[in-house]
């Protein structure tokens, strides 16, 4: 699992697209609503999402890493291309990437470290 987050971590950190999206099932998810407009179902829709948000100016950075049975913790700081805009409870969070067979199979937002850290626990 330490591969794992390494590379979920170097591949996001880059920006590279290629690499990550191999990190990711076909079938895997990102967020936490289903319904919701923002959800991602699939790699492709979580691989789009990315890019729009770079391509809007958004800058996201992994800056620590913890793995547990479940997958990986990750700590990112974002950066916003305008800060005034940024909101301040989400400069700093946590998201944590469920890994099944050595796949990334869902993401998932944690407001808290130990949130995330329970989610990766069990």
């Amino acid at each position: 699992m330490r591969v794992m987050a390494a590379r979920t971590r170097t591949s996001f950190n880059t920006r590279d697209i290629d690499a990550l999206r191999s990190l990711i099932a076909e079938d895997a998810t990102w967020g936490e609503d289903p319904e919701g407009d923002s959800f991602c179902h699939n790699r492709d829709a979580i691989i789009s999402n990315l890019k729009r948000l770079l391509a809007e100016g958004i800058r996201a950075t992994i800056v620590d890493t913890t793995t547990g049975p479940r997958g990986i913790a990750a700590h990112i700081q974002v950066e916003w291309p305008d800060p005034t805009t940024a909101r301040a409870d989400r400069v700093d969070f946590f998201q944590v990437y469920v890994v099944t067979d050595g796949l990334i199979t869902e993401i998932h937002g944690h407001d808290t470290q130990d949130s995330a850290m329970a989610a990766i626990s069990t």
